[in-house]
């Protein structure tokens, strides 16, 4: 590797600690020191047990400092690093022994175990991280609010309120008030215990409403889901379509293919690493034909699992439900397209790329169509300043919506050896219908737009043409 191309220090360091072992060292890490605040609070003070104690915070201290340290240095933007880690920071200032309470801010430490978690969870199984990715944050929020709530009460008020006489009676005041938003079990005396007290109240009426929108919304999906009349699971699909991936064409692709009066029966599944499943943009059409599945269709066991092997056609888009780089997103769009090949050779595959260069894999693997959407735009730009008014054709002719389309049709057998002329002249005459290409399958498929005059048309010739509908040619 070149030494202008080699990563830098800062970046080796930056992805050490973005790896997923140490990672999960930290999450131990994190974990052991609330585990210590714990012991440090129910030992005597000034006990050589609670020196010892107190001596393992403070080496878990110097670590932490060590590794946010590190962290700050490796950042490329130290705002950002700030906004990210204020609490971090605040977590392991190293308070005095004699001032527990404030100490007990090590907790919010467990904020970062569940960023952490949710982080290596998406690494591991996205489709899990997607749907367990809230819980994990409730649930770090919640032990937040519940340990620092009563070990605080317990430091505050063991000494001096007779309903709070050990740890684990504290644990359970903190629980109870979070959950009833008031004090059960005991009223705090001091000042302390009521700051602590309000601080766990006002975070127990958060977190309902926060429980009740998350609780809602999953009984609604699964409601909704259990209440939807499906004809078939996915692994029984058959001749259907399936759209791999999905952005903001999805919506318009979905529409023509339900318009289209030869697909409107088929079967569409559109699978893809949803934060949340695009019902909401398709709500004005018939939902009752559409599967979404949740998952990586970059994997083997995923495609099986939509039965990919009895589809029809693939559609691969370039896929922005996760934030990737453009070379990341087509990355996957060619390793897709390659195992989908490999399943079921004789499917119709069409792949959206955000860069040409990135064909060749797709071409080699028996890809029928790739689509550079930046290109096609440009063009149609292009061609309409040159021509005015040429773009009102295009949409008319590339939606099945209104107007005139496309069609592919096969030539009867009386038609084989017809010249090119011939042709036109019948299709317009019978069916008219404007006949502006051929597409011929030997020795690899492409096509002829406006071939000659005296072109005779082949045995496995395929007819281009332009219509209101699609032409059914009698043979004669």
């Amino acid at each position: 590797m070149p030494p202008s191309l080699a990563p830098s220090m800062q970046q080796r360091v930056d992805r050490a600690l973005h790896s997923p072992t140490i990672e999960f060292l930290l999450i131990g890490l994190i974990l052991a020191s609330v585990l210590l605040v714990f012991i440090e609070v129910g030992l005597p003070f000034g006990s050589a047990g609670h020196r010892a104690v107190v001596g393992l915070q403070h080496w878990l201290t110097g670590t932490f400092w060590l590794e946010l340290g590190l962290r700050a240095w490796s950042a490329r933007n130290k705002q950002r690093f700030l906004k990210n880690y204020w609490w971090d920071i605040l977590a392991v200032i190293p308070f005095p022994s004699q001032f527990v309470v404030l100490r007990l801010l090590r907790l919010l430490r467990l904020l970062r175990v569940g960023i952490l978690l949710n982080r290596n969870l998406g690494r591991i199984y996205p489709a899990l991280a997607i749907g367990l990715g809230a819980q994990i944050g409730l649930v770090a929020i919640l032990g937040v609010l519940l340990l620092g709530g009563g070990l605080g009460i317990f430091l505050a008020e063991g000494g001096t309120n007779d309903d709070i006489e050990n740890l684990p009676q504290a644990l359970w005041w903190s629980l109870f008030t979070l959950v009833a938003a008031e004090p059960i079990g005991a009223e705090p005396v001091t000042l302390v215990g009521r700051v602590l007290t309000l601080m766990v109240m006002l975070g127990g009426l958060t977190l309902f409403a926060v429980i009740t929108g998350l609780v809602s919304a999953v009984m609604v999906q699964r409601l909704r889901s259990t209440m939807e009349y499906r004809t078939m699971a996915l692994d029984e699909l058959r001749n259907h379509t399936v759209i791999c991936g999905w952005n903001r064409n999805g919506r318009h692709i979905v529409e023509e293919l339900l318009f289209d009066g030869g697909l409107q029966d088929s079967p569409i599944l559109i699978i893809a690493e949803f934060e949340e499943t695009p019902e909401r943009a398709l709500r004005h059409l018939n939902l009752s034909h559409i599967y979404f599945h949740v998952a990586d269709y970059t994997r083997i066991d995923v495609l099986k699992s939509i039965n990919i092997s009895q589809c029809a056609r693939a559609i691969l888009l370039a896929d922005t439900t996760r934030p990737r780089s453009d070379q990341d997103i087509d990355a996957r769009t060619v390793l897709a397209a390659l195992t989908i090949e490999k399943i079921n050779p004789a499917i119709y595959t069409c792949a959206q790329l955000l860069d040409r260069r990135n064909d060749v894999q797709l071409k080699a693997a028996g890809v029928d169509d790739v689509i550079v959407a930046d290109e096609i735009t440009s063009h149609m730009i292009a061609t309409s300043a040159r021509t005015q008014g040429s773009v009102e054709v295009m949409a008319e002719l590339l939606t099945v919506q209104v107007g005139n389309q496309f069609y592919k049709v096969s030539i009867p057998p009386s038609w084989i050896d017809l010249s090119f002329w011939q042709a036109v002249d019948r299709l317009k005459r019978s069916y008219d219908a404007l006949l502006i290409a051929v597409e011929l399958s030997y020795p690899k498929r492409h096509t002829l737009v406006n071939p000659p005059a005296n072109y005779r048309l082949g045995p496995k010739d395929q007819l281009i043409v332009i219509a209101r509908k699609c032409p059914e040619i009698v043979d004669y």
